[in-house]
């Protein structure tokens, strides 16, 4: 039985993070350096990008959209569109500086969030200040007639903590949250299995879509878009008889206004690519058809170096439980045309630098398609977390037909908080890793984007029967057969892997660039010369993966069984990998009584060098080849096992781990204006309150 105090430190996760550091994106100096027309399009664009921001507070959590509008009221002015007084507002609701800073931190990590579900970690998190303090800043407000209803129905779901199975965005049959699947009674994994089979039969990708269970044997699809229609199809899938009602119109009304500011955009275009990919996002938002945005996306990856950057739509899958199903974002940014320069000397040596990848050339990509790879300062990012680097579109015939886009998102990178402590790194290391992290971690991105995400294969047959590899020829290097299964027409990686493939992904791309990280003209290209530093980057490169590992830790649910961030589920694997090749260990410090009082991992720098990239390439064969021969079970096998941390891990030293848990950084995101007819930036102080105004003036 767990100790009280190990249950408090449990419970204390589910606390909205205290202090948490404040950033901000620094984009002026290039913002400045645009044309009007490119400022306009930027400006149309990132507002398209978050009038789906109410889309992304619904599919996290059924309280996601109802919570924003909430403390968007209570901390706005009548007008709804911009900051109230705030200082009337704590004297009003009488509460003290120490509460009232605790409320403020709740109500930024909540409209960063779009809602109270972590979207780096997928766990929910409550307010520090009491609720009784939390209701009298409701009434204080000059919104108070509507905020009041609105916090009447809920308060409850604000505070709570039971059951525990609700704090955590996951497959609701589980009692975990999840909003896409509805119902009374949702639909179970073999359920949702048989709905995506229906939906390939149809020809219906399901990408955009919603489920929601009525009986064991009839569905609805609901798939977004503008326009409303509804059909029912009666359909056999092997062997069971269902009705599946297909219902064109969910999030229509929040994809009507994506498109009205898409039409303000196509007036600003600069060639014939932007203006087509608009077009086509325009009638994929309006109809529903996931193959009109495949379609702009081909145009998106033509549009080779423009100066403003943008993608939109849905796109990623990490918060599905199933991992089918994706999430609405937008960004745009400014392209940093000297930093970029760097990155196209690693594109043109990509040929050949993936040659050396593990899994043999009958398992890598027939042709890897040039990439644009470009460093990209951000101005505007619909999405409740900002990753430091993309590899898109997802689509992998396009990817593998007209080639995809890698960019770093440099300002991104640079939105560090100052002097925050070095974790579970040992005093030997700390001056090291202090002077590189930063560094490796450019590398890595690089690497993993560029490299990981741009090589394997996947073995597919098309609609008309044809592979895209010889089955007879095409030996699997983990049995020593032929391969005997691949990916038929309308399945993808998701829906075949399933839970783990987005994770997985990430695993891979990462050991990738793991396997890279001694490549001495890898860092050359970044102009990193000296043999010296080299060996540094390499030793730091693995001891930053170790270290993620162990803070991976304060994602995974010892309860639940899951992890509840892919990327951070993909360092533990590797981590513990690294740790059964003798790569890393971990060193305890305990006192007399045997209490964990420190904790470090610890990286073999001599055998990094001997076999650190031997390691790696046996990790990745087994990761590559069940994802490029559709081997759901075998992938979900091998990446349970993988990332299942020991028992060992799960007690004292999950509670030790989660003691040292540092808060994540807030990042205030500019806005864009039309001052006249000009577009102007504007940008908030570096303040809980400049963070709160920052999200309300979006008008979510």
């Amino acid at each position: 039985m767990a100790s009280s105090s190990a249950a408090a430190t449990s419970k204390a996760r589910f606390l909205a993070d205290p202090n948490p550091p404040i950033c901000k994106l620094t984009v002026e100096p290039s913002f400045n350096l645009l044309t009007d027309k490119e400022k306009a399009y930027a400006h149309w664009i990132g507002k398209a990008s978050w009038a789906g921001a109410r889309i992304i507070a619904d599919q996290v959590s059924k309280y996601g959209v109802q919570l924003t509008d909430l403390l968007a009221q209570v901390f706005s002015d009548t007008s709804r569109t911009t900051i109230g007084d705030l200082a009337a507002l704590k004297t009003k609701s009488g509460l003290d500086d120490e509460d009232w800073t605790l409320l403020l931190e709740y109500v930024g990590q909540a409209m960063s969030n779009l809602g109270n579900f972590r979207s780096f970690g997928h766990s929910k998190f409550v307010p520090r200040v009491a609720r009784d303090k939390f209701e009298r800043v409701v009434d204080a407000s000059v919104n108070a007639s509507t905020a009041r209803k609105l916090w009447d129905e809920l308060a409850d779901h604000i505070y709570a903590l039971e059951p525990e199975a609700s704090l955590l965005i996951g497959d609701p049959n589980k009692g975990h949250m999840s909003n896409y699947y509805l119902g009374d009674s949702v639909a179970t994994a073999d359920e949702v299995a048989l709905v995506q089979k229906a939906a390939e039969q149809l020809k219906i990708k399901v990408l955009t879509t919603r489920v929601r269970k009525h009986s064991p044997s009839k569905f609805t699809l609901l798939v977004a878009s503008v326009n409303k229609s509804s059909k029912t199809h009666d359909l056999e899938i092997d062997g069971t008889k269902i009705e599946l009602i297909v219902e064109y119109g969910d999030y229509s009304a929040e994809l009507a206004k994506a498109v009205a500011h898409l039409r303000e955009a196509l007036k600003h275009v600069a060639n014939d690519h932007q203006k087509s990919m608009i077009e086509l996002y325009i009638k994929s938002f309006e109809t529903g058809s996931v193959e009109d945005h495949e379609e702009a996306s081909r145009h998106w990856v033509k549009d080779v170096g423009p100066v403003v950057e943008s993608y939109i739509g849905f796109i990623e899958t990490y918060t599905d439980p199933f991992g089918a199903r994706a999430e609405w974002e937008g960004f745009t940014a400014i392209v940093n045309k000297e930093l970029s320069a760097k990155y196209e000397k690693l594109v043109d040596r990509a040929p050949e630098l993936i040659k050396v990848l593990p899994w043999g050339k009958d398992f890598e990509v027939d042709t890897f398609r040039r990439p644009d790879f470009t460093a990209l300062e951000i101005l505007s990012f619909a999405t409740p977390d900002m990753p430091a680097g993309i590899n898109i579109p997802n689509y992998y015939e396009i990817r593998e037909s007209d080639g995809f886009k890698n960019v770093s998102l440099v300002n991104v990178l640079a939105a560090k908080p100052p002097n925050q402590p070095i974790t579970f790194v040992h005093s030997d290391d700390a001056q090291l890793y202090d002077k590189y992290e930063n560094t490796a971690f450019e590398l890595q991105v690089a690497n993993h984007e560029l490299l990981g995400h741009g090589s394997g294969k996947l073995f597919q047959e098309d609609k008309d029967g044809k592979l895209n590899f010889d089955p007879e020829k095409t030996i699997n290097p983990l049995t020593g057969e032929s391969v005997k299964t691949w990916y038929k027409p309308g399945q993808t990686a998701g829906s075949v892997l399933g839970a783990c493939s987005s994770s997985l992904e990430e695993c891979r791309a990462e050991t990738v660039a793991m396997f890279l990280a001694g490549s001495s003209e890898i860092m050359k290209i970044f102009g990193h010369e000296d043999a010296q530093v080299q060996s540094d980057l390499l030793y730091v490169s693995f001891l930053t993966m170790a270290r993620a590992g162990i803070r991976a830790l304060e994602y995974w649910d010892p309860v639940a069984r899951k992890h509840q961030q892919a990327h951070m589920q993909a360092r533990m694997g590797i981590t513990l990998f690294m740790i059964e090749e003798k790569l890393a260990k971990l060193e305890e410090v305990r006192d007399a009584d045997g209490k964990l009082t420190d904790l470090w991992i610890r990286v073999d720098r001599e055998a990094v060098e001997k076999h650190g990239q031997q390691s790696m390439g046996k990790l990745l064969v087994r990761l590559q080849i069940p994802k490029s021969i559709a081997d759901g079970d075998g992938a979900r096998s091998f990446y349970a096992a993988l990332t299942t941390p020991p028992q060992e891990w799960d007690g004292e030293l999950r509670d030790f781990v989660l003691s040292r848990r540092l808060p994540r950084r807030s990042i205030i995101q500019p806005t864009t204006v039309f001052e006249g007819d000009k577009v102007v930036l504007k940008e908030y102080p570096l303040t809980r309150e400049g963070l709160i105004q920052s999200c309300i003036e979006r008008v979510l």
